[in-house]
């Protein structure tokens, strides 16, 4: 019932905010620590990110604006994936992990994509997708983006705490 009830109110918001962007900063709360599998089956804790600069993306494969923002995060990811930077996408999707594995090799995704679930998603307040947040390398919620403005924006803001 609860992945419904997200499903619907994910759509609705994405598709009346998710092309726009409103990044806001946090005060500099501590992320939540999740413990998610990657597209191998590996297991990826987010705690042991800290010492590095961890984009997180909350979206899915059916969402128009998380599709539309896929370009400039990959960009971000090749930019800064050698300087203590990484990429985390938590898919939302209930379609099926395999549908997600087939989507990320189709647009040759090189960032990582993890599987995403129902208490991710309240620790997070994910309400919409795409959700971004980029956390410090003490693992501090440093920007939140509802929606995915520009790639810019998020680069300027990933130096500020490099």
């Amino acid at each position: 019932m609860f992945k419904r009830i997200l499903a619907v109110s994910i759509i609705a918001t994405a598709l009346l905010f998710g092309c726009t962007e409103k990044a806001g900063h946090t005060g500099g709360a501590m992320a939540a620590d999740f413990t998610l599998q990657d597209l191998s089956g590996k297991e990826v804790k987010l705690s042991d990110m800290k010492g590095k600069v961890v984009v997180l993306e909350f979206w899915a494969t059916w969402c128009p604006p998380c599709r539309a923002s896929i370009p400039g995060i990959e960009k971000i990811y090749e930019s800064y994936k050698d300087k203590g930077v990484v990429v985390l996408a938590v898919s939302m999707d209930d379609g099926g992990w395999d549908a997600v594995q087939s989507f990320v090799k189709e647009n040759g995704i090189k960032y990582t994509v993890l599987e995403g679930n129902e208490d991710v998603a309240q620790k997070y307040q994910v309400r919409s997708i795409p959700m971004l947040l980029v956390l410090d390398k003490e693992g501090k919620i440093s920007k939140r983006y509802i929606g995915f403005g520009s790639d810019e924006d998020l680069d300027r803001d990933i130096k500020a705490i490099l």
